[in-house]
């Protein structure tokens, strides 16, 4: 799965590449256990198959613990 960050969703306005926004989300999550892949603006989130119901709810809680760390949203 992938998460495109976005400055505005409304109007789809992105971040900079010079922010890292990306990057700054990954080591956020990784700091929380969580290893994802930055390309850019977008994040990447593979988990396992055999990832459980209670193993993805806590992946997508530091995904957006990240993303809201980093974003101040």
């Amino acid at each position: 799965m992938g998460i495109e960050l976005l400055r505005e969703r409304m109007t789809k306005e992105s971040y900079s590449l010079a922010e890292r926004i990306g990057t700054q989300v990954t080591e956020v999550a990784r700091a929380a256990g969580l290893l994802l892949r930055p390309l850019g603006n977008i994040i990447v989130l593979m988990p396992p198959l055999s990832t459980t119901a209670t193993e993805l709810r806590a992946m997508v809680r530091i995904v957006s613990q990240a993303i809201t760390t980093v974003t101040k949203v």
